[in-house]
């Protein structure tokens, strides 16, 4: 009996440690970092918005794509911009959306590891970056915050 107890404790604890960092990671906030002109920014692979009809991109499951695979499925990001500049999206290195000041943008993404980024670039040549942070698309949503 009690070799039954020390097992059902121990995996107790093992959900318990794997669902905290899961629940976690729900909500990020980063605050913009000023960065000086004329850089590369290694964290931009693309920044051209113009599209290629060889570039085939896969809708995710509810805008009629397949089913995803195992027990998760997509994830809708909630980038939440509480800055009066337009921010700059990029996903995975790629440009993916632009927010007005004070806006909100709410892709879609597959399961997997991602990179988020965003910048408000100003007319001087400076620029907000904000980010990296690395996310992990388990099925569930996500917010992140851009503030200042």
């Amino acid at each position: 009996m009690f070799k039954y107890f020390v097992r059902a404790v121990l995996v107790a604890c093992f959900a318990a440690l794997v669902s905290i960092p899961m629940a976690a990671q729900n909500n990020a906030e980063d605050k913009g970092v000023k960065g000086q002109g004329n850089t590369q920014d290694t964290h931009v692979k693309n920044n051209n918005s113009t599209n290629s009809p060889d570039t085939k991109i896969a809708p995710p499951e509810k805008k009629g794509g397949p089913k995803a695979k195992g027990p998760w499925g997509t994830c809708t990001l909630h980038i939440d911009n509480r800055t009066g500049f337009i921010v700059q999206f990029y996903f995975n290195g790629t440009l993916d959306g632009i927010i007005g000041p004070w806006g909100d943008l709410y892709p879609s993404i597959t399961q997997g590891n991602a990179e988020l980024y965003a910048r408000a670039v100003f007319d001087d040549g400076s620029s907000l970056t904000f980010g990296p942070r690395a996310y992990h698309c388990s099925g569930g949503d996500f917010t992140w915050s851009l503030t200042l």
